[in-house]
Parts: structure tokens; sequence; C-alpha cells
């Protein structure tokens, strides 16, 4: 149980939102036996939304999505169970690092990835506003992977789970409309278990909405 004037010095380490402060503070609530939800709304101030708490309680890093999940604010929701939340983040700070310079209020959540032809989402990093989430929204805004100019921040969904619905759907378009060019050129284009490994992601997806 981490009590008073140390939780209190967690908490001023963890004021400029780097990773190691963050978790330190983050591992000490979650000793404290405060929930997912919890520790995230005293880690950042304001409420998470469930769809975000879904998904960590399911561990992201394990779901396989066409996605690569930030440190922040995945990491700091690993429970006590699985380990707790590392003390050190991987290689995508410097880019979390970035956004936190560019626009503070700015959370980057996950970046898309799209092995398919089109890829125009691929790399974009999916974000929500800290100001949205304590007005109660989970819109989600996206923008490159260093972003420069408030005007490459662009809204993209009212969800997160609505985004990577919409982007699993559209990688699955291109799979089924690729499988049916195949078929008519009697070639081998697509792998049919690629197109029922993503369909079992998009049917993960909508158990989560209804969650």
């Amino acid at each position: 149980m981490v009590e008073g004037g140390e939780l209190e010095r967690l908490r001023t380490e963890a004021a400029g939102r780097d990773y190691p402060a963050m978790a330190r503070l983050a591992r000490a609530l979650h000793e404290n036996g405060l929930t997912t939800g919890q520790v995230l709304r005293e880690c950042y101030g304001v409420p998470f939304p469930r769809e975000l708490i879904v998904i960590a309680d399911a561990d992201p890093y394990t779901l396989r999505l066409l996605s690569m999940w930030t440190n922040q604010p995945w990491r700091l929701t690993t429970p006590p169970s699985r380990g707790g939340p590392a003390a050190e983040p991987d290689t995508n700070d410097p880019m979390e690092r970035h956004f936190r310079a560019f626009d503070p209020d700015l959370l980057p959540l996950l970046f898309l990835i799209r092995p398919g032809i089109d890829v125009t989402d691929d790399e974009l990093v999916v974000c929500y506003r800290l100001t949205e989430l304590a007005a109660g929204r989970s819109t989600i805004y996206g923008a490159p992977m260093e972003p420069t100019d408030p005007d490459q921040v662009v809204r993209r969904a009212d969800s997160l789970l609505a985004m990577l619905h919409q982007h699993h759907t559209a990688y699955l378009d291109e799979l089924e409309e690729e499988l049916a060019k195949s078929y008519r050129l009697e070639a081998d284009y697509v792998d049919e278990d690629e197109i029922e490994e993503i369909r079992r992601r998009i049917r993960q997806l909508e158990d989560f909405q209804r969650a």
C-alpha cells in the first residue's frame, strides 16, 4: 500500500507525463487496489471511455489487430497479475514524446498497420484528446507520425473501436476484391486463411463494441 506523501511525490514526478514516472505512479495505484479506469483517471486527470478499458483488460498486445500500440496509456493499465506496468518504454517513446511537445492535449493510442494495396491509413497515429475525454467524448483524431502543423490533426471517428472496425473492414473489402479477381483469373493472389483471420478480428472488435 502506497500512502500519503509517497503517493503525492509520485504524482508530482509524473506531472510531465514522461513514461517512467507515469509507470511508477500507475504501479503504485494498482498496488493500492484501483481498477483500470481509476488508475487512468488518476494518471491523466480525466475519465476514460469504456472502450479503452475493455481493450486494456483484454491485453491489447495479444489481440493481433492491424495496429502497433503506444506505451501510454496501455502499459499503465497492466495489472499486477500480468506483472504491472513495465518500468521503461519501448521504441515508440520518441514518437510519444514528440506528440506531447507538439500538443499535450493529444494522447496517441496506436498507429495503424495497413498491409494491403490501399495504404492510405498506414502509420496513421490514432489519438484521443484529453479535453474531449474530460467532456465525456471518445472522439478520435488522426495525425502523421511526426506532426508539425495543427492542420495535420484531423477528426477521424467517434470512437477508437469505430476507427479500428473501419480500418479492418476496409482491409477485408480489399482482400475479398482481390480474391474475387484471383478466381476470375485462376490465379492465387490472396491467402483465404488471412481473410478468415481478419474476419475473426472484426468479430472480436464487434464483441468489444457490445461489451
